[in-house]
């Protein structure tokens, strides 16, 4: 087991990154109304209105996603100043719960080595959407030849200066990688993000070898078991809930629909694992306990704090219906 390095996080201008927890109002971001990114209808049922934004399914496929987004300028300013430390939409300052959740960090580390190591190669991996770089610190330390590539100024200079990696701060097609220069290329909790996610697969496809992996990794939104029963409990329509990070989400993957996202993007998906997304968040932000009426209050102490949940984790994750989507495919070149 190798351990995660828990990082001096003193030259950190805390008071310029806003590592306090701060709320903004995503509402007032300009926006965009858009067609079904899976098979391009314009035809959309509104599920759910979330901090002002519609979250729709396609009528002809069924697909869930934001019909009006924020533009693409908006969220790269989002990413810019706020997602990293954002309380509301963001981790509530990513660097510092590092620290504060390190033995959670390591054991979900070390499981994505373990995961990845059949597929080493040459060992040349690279991160879409590294963040502060944790990961990609943890692999090199398993001598894998480590780049990333993340968005956001803030977490890429701390990845660059604090722990010495090489990452490109800005948008994959900028970075302007050598052909087939990858064996595995990592895209976790990203492509959910991504306004053209597309031309991203289609880049990917170009800098992974023949047979280079692409690992992803998505969460199971809004149709996911647990956010149905969740609906249920609140007399609630399905997938009328509040899903995860609105709008940084820009869509909501199931399993079939991640699958025929990849496809559509040119890879062919060989291995399936199903997880437990939101480990590092249960713990910054825990449901509530005393709200709502009785049953439900006696509900969410049974499943929250009894330990049902963590039974019922493990059952799903065995079983291929745990809330994290993750795929292994390769490009069709």
């Amino acid at each position: 087991m190798v351990p995660v390095k828990i990082i001096d996080l003193s030259r950190l201008d805390k008071s310029s990154s806003g590592l306090t927890g701060s709320f903004m109002d995503w509402s007032k971001f300009p926006r965009e109304d858009v067609r079904c990114k899976l098979c391009g209808a314009s035809k959309a049922e509104t599920l759910s209105i979330q901090r002002s934004w519609p979250v729709s399914r396609c009528k002809k496929c069924g697909f869930i996603y934001l019909s009006s987004r924020p533009v693409e300028s908006a969220l790269e300013e989002m990413y810019n100043k706020e997602y990293y430390d954002s309380a509301d939409v963001g981790y509530g300052g990513y660097a510092d719960n590092f620290i504060k959740y390190n033995s959670i960090f390591t054991e979900l580390f070390n499981r994505r080595a373990e995961n990845i190591e059949p597929f080493r190669g040459q060992s040349r991996l690279l991160e879409v959407g590294c963040a502060h770089g944790f990961l990609l610190d943890h692999l090199r330390k398993r001598q894998w030849k480590v780049k990333g590539l993340e968005v956001s100024p803030l977490a890429a200079k701390y990845a660059k200066e604090e722990l010495n990696l090489d990452v490109f701060c800005g948008k994959l097609e900028n970075a302007l990688y050598k052909t087939n220069s990858f064996d595995v290329v990592l895209l976790l909790d990203v492509l959910e993000h991504l306004h053209r996610p597309f031309e991203t697969l289609k880049e990917i496809g170009r800098i992974l070898t023949s047979d280079g992996v692409l690992v992803v990794q998505c969460p199971w939104e809004l149709t996911h078991w647990e956010e149905i029963a969740e609906a249920r409990l609140k007399k609630m329509k399905p997938c009328t809930i509040t899903p995860d990070a609105i709008p940084a989400h820009l869509y909501f993957f199931g399993p079939d629909t991640l699958e025929a996202f990849l496809q559509k993007g040119g890879f062919s998906t060989f291995k399936k694992q199903s997880g437990n997304y939101g480990a590092i968040r249960r713990h910054i932000k825990p449901v509530p306990i005393n709200v709502g009426p009785f049953y439900e209050k006696f509900f969410r102490f049974v499943y929250f704090k009894a330990g049902l949940q963590k039974l019922v984790y493990a059952l799903a994750k065995t079983f291929g219906k745990g809330n994290g989507l993750i795929r292994y495919a390769r490009y069709k070149k």
